[in-house]
């Protein structure tokens, strides 16, 4: 456990630079103090690892260190191989030189790990676009890439309204992207490219936040923005052939004779319904008692029309 905490903090310190303890004791889930005897311990080691007193300081390495690290498990050969999202590439015009980099990749590992990242890559394949392989057109994806990387306000027009941000990153979710950026007042946001209608540069930097972490703040809009979504939870008694077809939010109890209580949700009443007839007598609704009465209802003019 220890090895591979000291592995994680020198390849944290070679990848991001100078950082402090307290920085290092978040990103290693250790006390400061671990982190402080694990610092000494590289030291000790005759890693050149060393402190910036005075404020605004932390813990470095020499500039020119860089560590020769060849020990990749087979699960990291998978994560770094297998999981390469080509339309991702492709919307930022990357996709033809993407092949040559992981060649290089692949040719620089030690010959076993290059066998295992062969063998992967053979084997597994990760496709992240769905079958209509439809996408939104992400308009000025390229200004904002660049103005990103120059650290360079932009002006933008979203729902038709003008202002200027300050770009902090791009995500890319399934097809669609998203770009983050703080607002004058320091607010970050987070804005559907296809809904920027107009995109221009200006000539004025800006700092990047402090401490900022582009995966971070994405996982914790994730977690507000589905918190803000509606929700309509049901109990069902399920086929077992149907159980695949509702997504549990409690673990799922089976019942008798093929059958099994779940407990899922839905945007709206109307929904619910329309998911529990769809499944032609394999689910029938346990909770609330007004949906039940929904499909009943639903059901009775269903067969109605059809008789």
């Amino acid at each position: 456990m220890r090895a591979e905490r000291l592995l994680r903090l020198l390849l944290h310190l070679q990848t991001r630079g100078q950082s402090t303890v307290s920085q290092l004791s978040q990103q290693l889930g250790v006390s400061p103090r671990t982190v402080q005897r694990d610092l000494d311990a590289l030291s000790l080691a005759g890693v050149p690892v060393y402190a910036v007193r005075g404020r605004g300081g932390g813990w470095a390495l020499l500039p020119d260190y860089r560590t020769r690290l060849t020990g990749l498990t087979p699960s990291e050969v998978m994560s770094v191989f297998v999981g390469a999202t080509a339309h991702v590439l492709a919307d930022l015009g990357i996709d033809a030189s993407s092949n040559h980099a992981m060649t290089k990749l692949i040719a620089a590992l030690p010959e076993a790990t290059r066998r295992d990242a062969e063998f992967a890559r053979q084997r597994l394949l990760v496709d992240h676009a769905g079958w209509d392989d439809r996408r939104e057109a992400p308009r000025c994806l390229d200004l904002c890439r660049e103005a990103i990387w120059a650290e360079r306000r932009i002006r933008i027009t979203y729902r038709e309204k003008s202002f200027t941000v300050e770009p902090l990153g791009l995500v890319a979710k399934s097809r669609t992207w998203y770009l983050i950026a703080a607002r004058r007042d320091g607010e970050i946001r987070t804005y559907r490219l296809s809904r920027v209608t107009t995109a221009s540069s200006t000539e004025e930097l800006f700092t990047r936040p402090p401490g900022f972490d582009l995966s971070q703040y994405w996982t914790e809009a994730q977690r507000r923005f589905r918190a803000t979504l509606p929700s309509y939870p049901m109990v069902l008694r399920v086929r077992d052939h149907a159980v695949t077809r509702f997504k549990p939010t409690a673990p799922i109890r089976p019942d008798t004779d093929g059958w099994f209580i779940i407990e899922t949700d839905l945007e709206n009443p109307h929904e619910a319904c329309a998911a529990v007839l769809a499944q032609a007598g394999a689910a029938t609704v346990l909770a609330p008692p007004e949906l039940a009465t929904l499909v009943h209802q639903a059901a009775a003019k269903l067969l109605e029309s059809h008789s």
